[in-house]
């Protein structure tokens, strides 16, 4: 068995990874920002507090590289945000191969967006008309549109910055768009987010899965509050098979979807590391931590999944629905999404319904107040920040 650190601490599917490779019978060390965090009740083996790379970037590197370092370092590091992938990119050469996920360019892929939606066109799959910019040089946008950061973090003058989505109206130019940062504009497109999940391997993609939200946290769009397991689209496996080819991908894989009202699932960009919805995905019996920790150990490792749940398996986040409906509460900013805005009442029935314990993010039998701590401090989190 490994010692596996983990990070950042904070991130959405911290506590369930945890879980999923206690489970396999690893060891867990994770790193944060903080150590006042529901998930320093855990029985870590250790819990450590990084400088934030959102003020120092190369401290934060360094902090890491001397983790991995020590006599008695963890044995591999798996990354469950985009700010943990981003500092994997910039640990020295001999460390590379302690790296539970994505290396080398499949590691630039996952954090450039701009180079996941050219390989998602060459491999088939429907991505809506997109203007990249700076390069494309566009005398204008699409409206209504959105224009997304093409890199998922930046790092500019020693900081580490995840920069702001933008909506565009017949106002917006692209002059009015931050010079020094790199977009992709494309057209609002109304439809069901969905998710397709697998495991990659050199041979095959295995584990196969897929699910659609129920409720987002912020319906003008965001991550979801929860969600429900649904049938793989098998006129997707073909598309996705040559788009991680392309990728040189290994291990898991989240790839993201907007089915519209006409039933076209839109790419909308691929996770390139541990996803807010694991909770799903362990309800099925996808252990897809404790798989990655696998492959990096043994490459020729294939997991080898249970069979698809007979019914659809739902979970839902307590503390983001209770945001959810704030955020139904408040009200939409614009035309486009009022059409479409969840009524309150509505949203109350669900959110409030009882259910089981399991059907919760973040629940686990050995610690079964745990979900409960965590909804509540992502509430203050968000409530605070």
């Amino acid at each position: 068995m490994a010692h596996v650190l983990i990070g950042f601490a904070e991130a959405l599917p911290a506590p369930e990874v945890v879980f999923s490779l206690r489970a396999a019978g690893h060891q867990v060390s994770a790193f944060a920002r903080t150590e006042n965090l529901p998930l320093a009740r855990l029985p870590l083996t250790g819990l450590h507090r990084l400088p934030a790379p959102e003020t120092n970037a190369p401290a934060a590197v360094a902090a890491i590289q001397k983790l991995l370092d020590k006599v008695d370092a963890p044995d591999l590091i798996l990354p469950l945000d985009d700010t943990a992938l981003w500092i994997t990119t910039q640990l020295s050469e001999g460390l590379i191969s302690r790296i539970a996920g994505a290396t080398g360019f499949a590691t630039t892929a996952a954090l450039d967006k701009a180079v996941q939606t050219r390989a998602a066109q060459a491999a088939g799959l429907a991505v809506p008309d997109t203007v990249i910019l700076p390069d494309d040089n566009a005398p204008s946008l699409p409206v209504p549109g959105i224009a997304r950061p093409s890199r998922a973090v930046d790092c500019q003058n020693g900081m580490l910055i995840k920069a702001d989505v933008c909506y565009l109206t017949a106002d917006t130019k692209p002059d009015d768009l931050d010079p020094a940062i790199p977009y992709l504009a494309q057209p609002l497109i109304r439809g069901r987010g969905e998710g397709i999940f697998g495991f990659a391997t050199a041979s095959e993609i295995s584990a196969w899965s897929a699910h659609r939200r129920l409720r987002m946290v912020n319906p003008h769009g965001s991550g979801a509050s929860a969600c429900i397991s649904t049938p793989v689209d098998p006129a997707l496996k073909g598309p996705i098979t040559e788009f991680l080819e392309q990728l040189n991908w290994r291990g898991p894989f989240m790839i993201e979807l907007l089915r519209d009202d006409d039933g076209t699932p839109w790419f909308v960009e691929l996770n390139g590391r541990m996803w807010g919805s694991m909770a799903l995905a362990r309800r099925q019996g996808l252990e897809y931590p404790a798989w990655s920790v696998a492959a990096a150990l043994d490459p020729g490792f294939v997991p080898t999944p249970p069979p698809p749940p007979e019914t659809p398996v739902s979970v839902r986040h307590f503390g983001r629905d209770l945001l959810h409906l704030a955020f139904v509460l408040r009200g939409p900013k614009g035309a486009f999404h009022r059409r479409t805005w969840p009524r309150l009442l509505d949203s109350i029935g669900p959110v409030m319904k009882p259910g089981k314990a399991n059907g919760f993010y973040n629940y686990d039998p050995a610690h079964p107040g745990y979900f409960l701590r965590d909804a509540l401090w992502t509430v203050r989190r968000t409530l605070f920040r």
